[in-house]
């Protein structure tokens, strides 16, 4: 495949522009760091109602997220990204590891206090190819549908898209429990704290591989190689790391793709392929 040049490159921080806040200090990071790489890259606009999968097929792609989940099962089918860098949030619950988990939502006036005082409610979910919004809940969820004979909820509703909608759909009353990416969640409390206003959280998910920074596969290996330099070294720089906190990220760190295989269908979640 022909590589693309320098000048082609493009970029997108959709998955984590929780608030204006958080998007200016994404773009100002990554930008910088294709400054140090020596690459030109344009940011471009891409959301919801476009599906995000259309954003991982754009030619120059260089240094965009993406969900681990579909990462993984590229991979698997043949189709590799190559991974040029993975985050470690800036927050201590994240252990100084590229991690993240879902965290099940429920409105504050419920009373809920356990992820099963939601079931048999009204459930919202975002996408089905993110791991955060339908992969990493649907593996909590089968035990619950193995004991209780397949249906959990009244209603399952979807897609909403992003966490924003469900967020809506939740303070609307139009469902009752969800399942949201808990480091888009603490981008929110750090940046938009009232988004989260009358919403509390009854139960996580187990901690997975996070969502890490690719490029496309039309583009040159040796690109992506001086991006992942740049991103890597950022901590050691000091003017660097103001960009690094405003984003809330500690670190990057390089990216092992074996540490994705896990989140593949194992038997819990091939038990249990929707939910509902």
């Amino acid at each position: 495949m022909t590589a693309m040049p320098a000048a082609s490159l493009i970029t997108s921080t959709r998955m984590y522009d929780a608030a204006p806040a958080a998007r200016a200090a994404w773009q100002a990071l990554l930008r910088e760091a294709h400054r140090r790489a020596g690459l030109r890259v344009d940011f471009i606009e891409h959301g919801w109602p476009m599906p995000i999968g259309e954003l991982w097929t754009r030619p120059g792609l260089c240094g965009a997220f993406m969900c681990g989940w579909p990462y993984a099962r590229a991979r698997r089918d043949g189709h590799a990204y190559t991974p040029v860098a993975a985050v470690v949030p800036d927050w201590p619950s994240y252990g100084g590891q590229a991690r993240y988990r879902s965290e099940f939502l429920a409105r504050a006036d419920s009373g809920w206090t356990r992820l099963e005082d939601g079931l048999g409610n009204r459930y919202g979910w975002m996408v089905r190819d993110s791991q955060s919004g339908w992969n990493a809940p649907r593996r909590m969820l089968a035990p619950y549908a193995r004991r209780r004979g397949g249906r959990l909820f009244l209603e399952s509703k979807g897609p909403y898209g992003n966490p924003r909608g469900l967020l809506r759909a939740l303070r609307d009353r139009e469902i009752d429990l969800t399942a949201v990416d808990g480091w888009y969640l603490d981008l929110l409390r750090a940046h938009d704290p009232v988004a989260l206003d009358g919403i509390h959280t009854v139960a996580w998910t187990a901690w997975t591989p996070n969502p890490l920074l690719v490029s496309g596969p039309d583009v040159d290996a040796g690109v992506s190689a001086r991006l992942s330099q740049a991103l890597l070294a950022m901590h050691q720089d000091a003017a660097a790391c103001e960009l690094l906190r405003r984003a809330h990220v500690a670190r990057f760190l390089p990216v092992d793709p074996r540490d994705y295989d896990a989140l593949l269908d194992d038997g819990d979640a091939a038990d249990y392929p929707d939910i509902a």
